[in-house]
């Protein structure tokens, strides 16, 4: 599917989550990713996806049903099955886990932000001081493997407010994919890929009363999560990719190229390095290249 959205278009607006505790943290989504798992996942998927791409019937995958969780495909009605992603395992943590900041930089004309690494507790705060003191920008270029619910929920209000458009270098997971379904236009580099898993709170890891705050805010969250599903599925997210997401343990991480993102229906754009569009036969061989040189 071609990226045709409407830059005004607006889903609902989320409410705006209870203000917490100086000795709580915000929960993160992140489920200890890293830049080794998910550059090993695009390696790892880059065959799958030109194999994807290259079926000379997508209805004869119509027997596939389960991937590595046994998450059964439930694509749209009069559409070919939907490709499997790869779940990538990880270790379920049982300490707090630290999420850093991202590092943000704009370009010298102020109309492109480049931002990698994780969600941090100041990355709204950050992203909106940026906003207001560069109002010509128009785009952002993100590498990050997810982090807290909170900052990355209220970063993807603003960029969806100002219509921005989102474009991946190399990965977006877990709280990432938020900022990227929420964005005007949506673009990706055709190597990147895309991750998806649970919530991660890690609300046992937190002492007593600060571990009942976090169960709250979480259960808040869940209860009011139709914001950030609002958004997947504005981006096309079909319900395959949904139940992936909700279904796939937070200490794993569902990976998906473009390819896979393109028969699951999510409305995107494929860009080169120099920011050439891509068709999706372009990027098929491109992928096929890739793999060869391996």
């Amino acid at each position: 599917m071609q990226s045709g959205q409407e830059p005004g278009r607006q889903p609902p607006a989320p409410p705006t989550l209870p203000a917490r505790p100086p000795s709580t943290r915000p929960p993160p989504r992140s489920g200890g990713l890293s830049l080794a798992r998910l550059l090993f996942a695009a390696g790892v998927l880059l065959l799958c996806a030109w194999f994807i791409g290259n079926r000379k019937s997508p209805a004869a995958d119509s027997g596939a049903t389960a991937d590595a969780h046994g998450i059964n495909a439930a694509p749209d009605p009069g559409a070919p099955s939907s490709p499997q992603a790869r779940v990538i395992h990880g270790e379920k943590s049982t300490t707090l886990a630290t999420v850093d900041d991202a590092r943000m930089s704009v370009d010298g004309q102020g109309e492109v932000l480049r931002i990698e690494g994780s969600v941090g507790r100041n990355f709204a705060t950050g992203l909106q001081t940026l906003l207001e003191t560069h109002p010509s920008l128009q785009r952002i270029d993100i590498t990050s493997g997810g982090g807290y619910a909170n900052a990355g929920l209220e970063a993807a209000r603003m960029i969806r407010k100002r219509n921005l458009i989102v474009r991946v270098h190399s990965h977006c997971a877990s709280m990432c994919v938020a900022l990227w379904a929420a964005a005007a236009q949506r673009q990706m580099e055709p190597d990147a890929v895309i991750g998806l898993h649970q919530w991660n709170a890690q609300c046992d890891a937190f002492p007593s009363p600060a571990r009942e705050e976090c169960r709250y805010q979480i259960q808040f969250a869940t209860d009011h999560d139709s914001s950030y599903d609002a958004w997947l599925r504005d981006a096309g997210f079909n319900q395959y990719l949904l139940d992936l997401q909700s279904r796939t343990a937070a200490e794993d991480i569902a990976v998906l190229t473009a390819p896979q993102l393109w028969a699951n229906g999510v409305d995107f754009s494929v860009v080169a390095r120099d920011g050439t569009r891509m068709s999706r036969a372009e990027v098929q061989r491109y992928l096929a290249a890739k793999t060869a040189r391996r």
